[in-house]
């Protein structure tokens, strides 16, 4: 009898044990709440996130990037607690190098946050000596010397960004460009333009280089200066299709000064084969009746005809009259439209 009745015990013991030991295995893992940390933040639900966090290392006070990710969280509303808190990571025996990497790109950026460039540098040089390839740690050193006007330091970062596969592959010649000013500033003549050379030279040129060294070319005067200026000038108008007028006018001047006409209408042809350009379009039509092609200046504006502008029925009112002086005073006309 006794017997019988212990059997059922037996089987309601173990079905309690079972139960319980399922119940602890359904319980969510600290990866799991991390990660549910981490979806809040990507939800922009920054205020769960920072509870579920808070949460965490209540339950794990060892964990630690949910310290780190913490301390982030916090920047923006107590910077002074996001950097004791990342400070006391730091400092944590056994981290991985990758840890040690996160928390001193956090630390970088809390001193950031607080103006304090110079322990954000030392920061930055604490995740170059661990990996001296680390694209972040060398942008933001490269960005810091450029605000201090550091431009060789930036300039060495910067090959060294794209040594190691940065994106940015133009900002040398940027960089060589800025170099140049500060020279220009100096007035050291010579180093000015051997950096504006060096940034026009650059796999990627920056545009205003181009602009730059054809002006200063132009300064130093002679045939030869003269012939460079005008074909810098004409590089940075194809590598800049909008520039303003004024550039256009001086490369206008300068071209018509050696009557280089025929350089300046296939420019504008040129900039036109990639997009129109009103500015463009209408000196394009003087130029073909100055020299009376009045079949080219029909093509053009048949070419162009379904433009929404006004430029294209003015420049179709200076083919119909052969009266010089209208058409000049229709070219000012498109001029002005323009410059609206």
């Amino acid at each position: 009898m006794q017997i019988t009745y212990l059997v059922p015990l037996i089987v309601v013991i173990l079905i309690v044990i079972f139960l319980i030991n399922n119940r602890k295995s359904k319980q969510p893992t600290s990866v799991e709440i991390y990660n549910k940390a981490l979806k809040a933040i990507i939800d922009n639900n920054q205020e769960r996130a920072f509870q579920i966090l808070k949460d965490l290392i209540q339950q794990d006070s060892n964990n630690t990037e949910a310290y780190l990710l913490l301390g982030n969280l916090l920047r923006d509303r107590n910077i002074d607690k996001a950097l004791k808190i990342h400070q006391s990571i730091i400092v944590r025996p056994g981290l991985s190098k990758q840890m040690k990497i996160q928390v001193h790109q956090a630390l970088g950026l809390d001193y950031i946050e607080i103006g304090n460039t110079i322990r954000a540098e030392d920061e930055c040089k604490n995740i170059i000596n661990l990996d001296s390839k680390n694209i972040w740690a060398l942008t933001m050193l490269k960005n810091i010397a450029i605000d201090n006007k550091l431009w060789n330091n930036a300039l060495e970062l910067e090959k060294k960004l794209i040594k190691y596969g940065s994106k940015s592959q133009d900002e040398e010649s940027r960089l060589n460009y800025l170099i140049a000013m500060d020279y220009k500033e100096k007035n050291n003549k010579d180093q000015y333009i051997s950096f504006l050379e060096k940034s026009v030279n650059s796999e990627k040129p920056y545009p205003p280089s181009y602009l730059e060294l054809a002006r200063a070319y132009y300064e130093s005067g002679g045939i030869n200066f003269v012939n460079l200026a005008a074909k810098n000038f004409i590089l940075y108008a194809q590598a800049e299709p909008q520039a303003s007028i004024e550039t256009f006018k001086e490369v206008e001047n300068m071209l018509f000064d050696q009557n280089r006409f025929n350089e300046m209408e296939k420019l504008y042809q040129e900039i036109l084969s990639d997009s129109f350009n009103a500015y463009v379009f209408n000196r394009l039509i003087d130029i073909h009746l100055e020299k009376n092609d009045k079949d080219a200046v029909t093509d053009l504006i048949e070419k162009y005809k379904n433009e929404k502008s006004y430029i294209i029925k003015l420049n179709q009112m200076k083919l119909d009259t052969d009266d010089i002086d209208l058409r000049k005073s229709l070219s000012e006309v498109c001029n002005s439209i323009v410059v609206q």
